[in-house]
């Protein structure tokens, strides 16, 4: 695909989140055990309590699923994911934190911001996609989706409180574009945001969730060339 190059700044700009090191106490039924919180450690662990809560959430529901359920498919005590997690919705949260488009938006830098919309969106939407296609973000919609088509009430407020805060990256950065004349000075940001978010939303769901050969077809570059090359059109200044 033509006009867009993702590599340079990819390498530059993005990296890998690093965890500090750390020591706690915790409590593995009637003894005291004292374990040292290496930055490997605490990424392995979180990794296992968060695998194991997603299988098990997608098994019984949000909803209806406990930690000492999600505890005994980790193979750990129920007590020692306190220490990682405050609470069973903590956990989904951070599931999302980490796993979601917000782990992309977090590592943009104030100079990345600066970059105009044909350098920045087309790298920003690639990486979207190579995470939300991944295994473990799939994982996450096959138990978000059934909760929120039957209403359960903890889940939507979480779910919805991590995609506005993509659609406000999106809607900010297009500010900051247009005050450098970048794109249109009349352009509606927050519509704009809205129209990149669920055009990327709906491939997703119609690729991963329906399989639908329609789109199946298309590479991540030929879909990044389809979003944005149809809205470059309609916010570029005149």
């Amino acid at each position: 695909m033509s006009g867009y190059q993702f590599s340079a700044l990819d390498n530059i700009y993005f990296h890998p989140y690093n965890l500090i090191n750390q020591s706690v106490k915790y409590r593995d039924e009637d003894e005291t055990l004292t374990m040292s919180r290496t930055p490997k450690v605490v990424e392995d662990r979180r990794e296992q309590i968060m695998n194991a809560a997603l299988r098990v959430f997608a098994q019984k529901g949000f909803a209806r699923a406990t930690n000492r359920d999600v505890a005994r498919e980790a193979g750990i005590t129920t007590g020692l994911i306190y220490y990682y997690f405050e609470s069973k919705e903590d956990l989904l949260r951070a599931a999302l934190e980490e796993r979601s488009p917000v782990q992309v938006m977090a590592q943009i830098t104030p100079e990345m911001l600066e970059q105009p919309p044909d350098v920045l969106l087309p790298l920003l939407v690639m990486r979207v996609l190579n995470l939300v296609e991944g295994e473990q973000f799939v994982s996450m919609i096959r138990v978000l989706l059934p909760e929120m088509l039957h209403g359960a009430t903890e889940v939507a407020p979480i779910a919805l409180s991590f995609f506005q805060r993509v659609i406000d990256f999106l809607s900010n950065y297009l500010k900051i574009q247009a005050t450098r004349g970048r794109v249109r000075a009349d352009l509606d940001v927050d519509a704009a945001a809205q129209v990149i978010a669920s055009s990327m939303i709906g491939i997703v769901m119609r690729r991963q969730i329906m399989h639908d050969p329609g789109v199946l077809q298309y590479t991540h570059e030929e879909i990044v060339h389809a979003i944005l090359g149809t809205l470059s059109q309609g916010i570029k200044p005149c």
